[in-house]
């Protein structure tokens, strides 16, 4: 599969070649570079990670369970060789965001507009977060490794692999992440939109009975703890997710998961907690969940059937999601984390469209 920048199109119409790629040229330019117009001081998080650059050798990299281990020491021994630091930590972080928002482009062979523009704003999203010292330039170069997996047949071996090692560095959730992939690929031939509610509660029942019988502790009390530590105030979380129920029983943790994997999905209350700039973020998180919920429920594009590859793909971001309705403690957190692996939700969308020819996909695939 050769690398082509591919045409961009507006109601099923290719735009002139030069037009496309003015389109193509400024929306990749600008999703990226959008820090460099805004600058920001280092925040709480890039200091931490900072500060822990002088406790990296006291990372356990083969304990990832441990309740003693830091991600923030274990980041800091990977990012502390490279030479990357408060200074030119931005350079880095912008370098990754290009590559995770240009390499779906190429995937395209004609890229809708409105599919290219939520590309962007995730690009945008993504920047901000990756502006400063943050685990999530090493978050990047995991998801990086996807995405160029994703361009071979391996792509499968390619995922797991990827996110088992990010998992044991940095992120164990991630081990569950891909647990979660699978069995979402297995069902996939399953899912429709009526089964898809029924899945998803079983799926949290599952989950929430496993890791009381296995830990000793529920579910909902991972995330309270978490909630703890993140404090609302001027250095706190603004956007604290609290559960609605608080029961005990298994099924009421799988109810109040599923609950926050839908309030994660259509993040309204976003804007009652961090005000009205958060409401274009709302809105690209509600786009994306459509596009998500769309194709995995669906059996074929416009008569066509959908391929395995690509429903396995868009099935990557969709099945982070449904971790997050887990363990997420805050909706910026969630931002944060959700932005980086996204990329591979628009690789399996061009690889989706290239079985035939977009006509109005905005609306056939948003109906």
């Amino acid at each position: 599969m050769g690398l082509k920048l591919p045409r961009i199109e507006f109601r099923g119409r290719k735009l002139d070649s030069s037009i496309s790629f003015l389109i193509l040229f400024s929306g990749l330019f600008l999703s990226v570079a959008m820090p460099l117009l805004v600058p920001r001081a280092p925040g709480p998080d890039a200091m931490t990670l900072w500060m822990s650059y002088a406790r990296a050798d006291n990372c356990n990299f083969w304990n990832p369970f441990s309740p003693d281990r830091s991600s923030y020491e274990c980041s800091a021994f990977l990012l502390r060789p490279t030479g990357i630091n408060l200074t030119n930590a931005w350079a880095y972080g912008m370098f990754c965001n290009f590559l995770l928002t240009t390499i779906p482009v190429f995937i395209f062979r004609r890229m809708p507009l409105t599919i290219f523009f939520t590309l962007c704003l995730w690009g945008v999203v993504r920047s901000f977060f990756l502006e400063n010292l943050t685990k999530e330039i090493i978050v990047s170069v995991a998801v990086l490794s996807i995405l160029f997996a994703s361009y071979t047949r391996k792509y499968r071996g390619g995922f797991f692999l990827s996110a088992a090692i990010y998992g044991i560095l940095i992120r164990p959730y991630w081990i569950l992440f891909s647990l979660a992939w699978f069995g979402v690929c297995v069902m996939k031939k399953y899912v429709s939109r009526f089964t898809f509610f029924l899945m998803l509660f079983l799926f949290y029942l599952a989950i929430a009975t496993a890791i009381q019988l296995a830990l000793g502790y529920s579910v909902s009390s991972i995330r309270a703890s978490n909630n703890e530590l993140r404090t609302a105030g001027e250095e706190g979380s603004k956007s604290l997710i609290v559960s609605w129920l608080s029961g005990g029983d298994f099924v009421s943790q799988a109810l109040d998961s599923m609950i926050i994997f839908f309030r994660l999905s259509f993040p309204v209350e976003l804007i009652l907690l961090s005000g009205p700039g958060q409401a274009i973020f709302v809105a690209l998180m509600i786009m994306t969940s459509l596009l998500l919920f769309k194709v995995i429920t669906s059996t074929n594009y416009k008569g066509v059937p959908i391929q395995t590859k690509a429903k396995e793909l868009i099935a990557i971001p969709l099945s982070f999601l449904l971790v997050q309705g887990l363990f997420e403690p805050d909706f910026g957190s969630f931002a944060r984390h959700f932005s980086m692996v996204v990329p591979v939700l628009f690789v399996g969308l061009g690889l989706m469209l290239r079985a035939n020819k977009p006509v109005l996909v905005e609306s056939r695939i948003l109906s």
